[in-house]
């Protein structure tokens, strides 16, 4: 029934369109054989209506028969219920002959759950879409993704930034790759996850890619547990080439990471996309703030996401841990996650908040890491609400940066 319902919406949607665009063009060929007659072409009239708010007005009349967009973007408009903005911007990629089809396609895509948003992405990414046979092609791998529960709010998000997903074969690539995928994720969720971290997976050629790498982490002994952490959230590191992956992996084998923590899945999934070049960059500009090699390699051991860090990011962090803190790198790399954290909008706000405490005497002088990891709503109950009657400054401090 819900198939067939489909279908009915689509047709109406495509005969709607499709009359609508036939009554604008005769409109406009009767008013051009109107201004051949009197010599010239009209322009728009001020007091013509703007059917978009961020282009020129223009009257039927102004429309050249070489620029058809705004009469396409109205027939969009109105047949599929697209805003002005997302009809104005499919209409540059396809021509008239092709309407008929770039309706049908887009009511499709809206029954599954695309926004005008999602839409324009997907057209300005894979514009031939608008050309896809519905019921050959574009159907049976909506169909597909929905039966792994794909369509839905994830889908119309995916796609549009990976729009080759639509562009390999169900039998051939997709379904072999699921098959595969849930063989070794267990459940439809994981597989759902990590095709949101890295959809990649499903156009790839998971058997020549993926399974060798993951025959040399399991030979290492890298537990069941830890690869999927890997294949979910960082399955790109399996899709990068050979040589690549290789020198990764020998590196945090050298580093001496726990290949039974997490923490091993985390350091692989940074460097197997940091070039050499890079990590080089990051391990110097570390050293130029005072730093050991030893405690770079420390602070990346515990939190790989350090690499992830800005070079100025680092720079402005380091300097305030180590004057407003006394914090030396040997304390740094206790809590390296710190690095990670927001300068600006948690690490101020709370040393604001602990230094009016300790200059009251209210709690015992010091900062620790613990400080600053706790999460928010600790913090707020344990440093604020607790204080806020012998201290009332702090709540204007705290919400000034913190939650303001």
């Amino acid at each position: 029934m819900k198939r067939v319902y489909r279908r009915r919406r689509i047709k109406q949607f495509v005969r709607s369109g499709s009359a609508m665009f036939r009554r604008l063009c005769a409109g406009v060929h009767r008013q051009l054989q109107v201004t051949a007659t009197l010599g010239h072409r009209r322009t728009a009239a001020a007091s013509c209506p703007h059917f978009l708010g961020f282009v020129k007005p223009y009257s039927v009349s102004s429309v050249g028969a070489d620029d058809p967009s705004p009469l396409i973007a109205s027939s969009l408009a109105r047949s599929c219920g697209l805003s002005d903005h997302a009809a104005f911007s499919i209409s540059k990629k396809f021509q008239l002959d092709a309407l008929d089809k770039a309706l049908s396609v887009l009511a499709l895509l809206k029954d599954y759950g695309f926004d005008d948003a999602h839409l324009v992405r997907l057209v300005d990414r894979l514009p031939r879409v608008l050309s896809m046979d519905i019921e050959k092609t574009l159907k049976p791998k909506l169909e597909f993704y929905c039966g792994i529960s794909l369509v839905g709010t994830p889908f119309p998000e995916i796609l549009p930034a990976n729009p080759w997903l639509l562009t390999c074969s169900v039998e051939k690539r997709l379904l072999p790759n699921v098959e595969l995928l849930k063989s070794i994720l267990k459940t439809n969720e994981n597989l759902v996850d990590a095709l949101k971290h890295t959809p990649w997976l499903m156009t790839s050629d998971i058997r020549t890619t993926v399974l060798p790498k993951l025959d040399a982490l399991r030979a290492y002994g890298v537990p069941d547990d830890v690869i999927l952490v890997l294949l979910i959230r960082y399955g790109y590191a399996l899709l990068t080439d050979t040589a690549r992956f290789n020198e990764a992996f020998d590196k945090i084998k050298k580093m001496g990471i726990c290949p039974k923590k997490t923490t091993f899945a985390r350091a692989l999934g940074m460097l197997a996309l940091l070039p050499e070049k890079k990590w080089v960059e990051k391990v110097e500009n570390f050293m130029g703030l005072g730093w050991s090699q030893d405690n770079v390699l420390e602070a990346f051991s515990k939190q790989p996401h350090t690499v992830r860090i800005s070079t100025e990011k680092t720079r402005k962090t380091v300097k305030f841990l180590e004057e407003k803190l006394g914090w030396t790198p040997e304390h740094i790399v206790k809590y390296p996650t710190v690095l990670t954290l927001s300068l600006e909008k948690r690490m101020m706000p709370r040393y604001a908040v602990l230094s009016i405490l300790r200059h009251k005497r209210l709690i015992k002088p010091g900062f620790t890491g613990y400080h600053f990891l706790i999460s928010s709503n600790k913090f707020q109950m344990e440093f604020v609400t607790e204080y806020q009657d012998k201290a009332p400054e702090i709540v204007e401090a705290y919400q000034r940066s913190e939650i303001g």
